[in-house]
């Protein structure tokens, strides 16, 4: 009996010590277990999509080489030219479009840093399929966050058109907002010649931007 009861007292110890399974640790996004990952981590459509190394100078960027996400048109991801600088991809919403964009760099002080931001005009159209020009277009906005060249979002026409696509003229940059010019289509202007103005200022809040309503100016 004495033997027994030592061994009924040596199981009931070690079962006291035994560790508790710990909870179980999340899976990151692809798949991975991260440890160090919180409730709370942004959404992709709230981060930034960093594209490489930045200069401290935005000025002495080559847009040319620099890839851009192409949700603007729908695409998933990030577009890189060729050497013409255009780019042929699928979009979730058109299909098969061709994307162009890199040329046309506009500069300004958005978050009061001293430093430009950069804002890059980009379009795409549907590759030929028919004769329209452009299907979509925007700005895609980028700044430098610590070492890193980052698009922050897009700007995409607010001001609707009767026919065809509202067309970004310009931008203009001061503290917390980009205001940017539309031309707009009314119903009876030609393919060549939008009559319409427009003016539309989006709001920077830290990487958020937000467009306000559309002014019509004309």
């Amino acid at each position: 009996m004495a033997l027994l009861a030592l061994l009924t007292l040596l199981l009931l110890t070690a079962a006291c010590d035994a560790p508790s399974p710990g909870p179980r640790v999340k899976p990151s996004a692809d798949g991975s277990e991260d440890p160090g990952r919180g409730s709370s981590a942004p959404s992709p459509t709230d981060a930034p999509d960093v594209v490489g190394p930045a200069p401290r100078d935005l000025h002495d960027v080559d847009w040319a080489e620099v890839p851009v996400p192409g949700e603007f048109c729908g695409v998933p991801g990030l577009v890189r030219w060729n050497a013409d600088g255009e780019a042929v991809a699928t979009s979730r919403t058109w299909g098969k479009v061709r994307l162009s964009g890199g040329l046309n760099v506009q500069y300004g002080d958005t978050d009061g840093d001293g430093r430009d931001e950069a804002v890059v005009y980009v379009g795409c159209d549907d590759n030929g399929a028919t004769q329209n020009t452009q299907i979509q277009a925007g700005y895609v906005v980028f700044d430098r966050l610590g070492d890193d060249l980052a698009a922050i979002g897009s700007i995409t026409p607010q001001q609707k058109s009767a026919s065809y696509l509202t067309a970004l003229v310009r931008a203009e940059f001061a503290t917390g907002r980009i205001t940017v010019y539309e031309k707009w289509y009314r119903a009876n202007d030609a393919h060549c010649c939008p009559g319409g103005d427009a003016t539309t200022v989006w709001t920077r809040e830290g990487n958020r931007l937000t467009p306000g309503d559309p002014r019509v100016t004309s």
